[in-house]
């Protein structure tokens, strides 16, 4: 993995997905705090800047908080995943490096897109709890939120981003293309937020309780960060659904990366 590590460094189309995380993040923690504090009689009461509410969705590195669609850290993670792996077929690079075997090289570098978007996540942390502490000495609001409830945000955020991360790098083990990847998760993403949506209108105008949505991975990633009004179950189980999909599309990459002829 210590490979991966290095090439993730010095590549510069990897630093820069890498870096695009933290940016996201103090985009999204800017943006909530630009709107709340020059347009305040735009938001509910208890969406007010001195509200720990308000202040959640400032934390949030996902930007799940404020959108119900697909946030843009989820695009740069899923960015930032392909293109680690993608990187090693279009250079050729796989073709020596799976010399020690197909499969120990497969762990290894979806090992190292967990090690690095992990690590990015972790700075956008750091990004939007300093970004948050100087808006409130500026604006003279109080801190509300209590710090176990960032904490367990920033840990869920955390993971739900690197296990989609790791996902999409699994899934371009099997296809072996960034380009087909970035079709295949671009029309997945566009196709469940579509379904999503008729679903919800559909339950709105009828009554019903629809949640079978939930159990897509999209839904299974915004409930592990505890925003999916789709899923039947907590954001604890969110995570270990999360987990699941990642797990199975690190098994059908993996499979698929034994099978290829290199």
């Amino acid at each position: 993995m210590k490979t991966e590590l290095y090439t993730a460094i010095h590549l510069r189309s990897i630093r820069i997905a890498a870096m695009a995380l933290p940016i996201a993040a103090a985009f999204t923690s800017i943006l909530a705090w630009v709107l709340g504090i020059a347009a305040p009689e735009e938001l509910p009461q208890s969406f007010a800047p001195e509200s720990s509410q308000f202040q959640l969705q400032a934390l949030d590195i996902t930007g799940s908080t404020q959108s119900s669609g697909v946030a843009g850290s989820y695009i740069v993670a899923s960015v930032l995943g392909v293109l680690m792996v993608a990187t090693n077929y279009r250079h050729g690079a796989v073709t020596w490096k799976v010399l020690h075997g197909r499969g120990r090289w497969g762990l290894n570098i979806l090992g190292a897109v967990g090690a690095v978007t992990a690590g990015a996540a972790a700075v956008s942390c750091v990004i939007a709890g300093v970004i948050t502490v100087v808006a409130t000495q500026l604006s003279g609001t109080p801190w509300e939120v209590a710090l176990s409830d960032v904490l367990l945000m920033w840990i869920r955020g955390i993971a739900a981003l690197t296990l989609l991360a790791v996902t999409t790098a699994a899934l371009t083990l099997a296809t072996r293309s960034g380009l087909v990847s970035g079709v295949i998760l671009g029309v997945a993403y566009t196709i469940e937020a579509i379904i999503a949506a008729i679903i919800a209108a559909i339950g709105a105008v009828a009554g019903w309780n629809l949640t079978a949505i939930g159990w897509l991975p999209l839904q299974s990633v915004l409930s592990a960060v505890g925003v999916s009004s789709l899923a039947p179950y907590n954001s604890g189980a969110g995570l270990m659904l999360c987990a699941a999909w990642t797990v199975l599309a690190g098994i059908i990459g993996i499979s698929r990366l034994k099978t290829y002829n290199l």
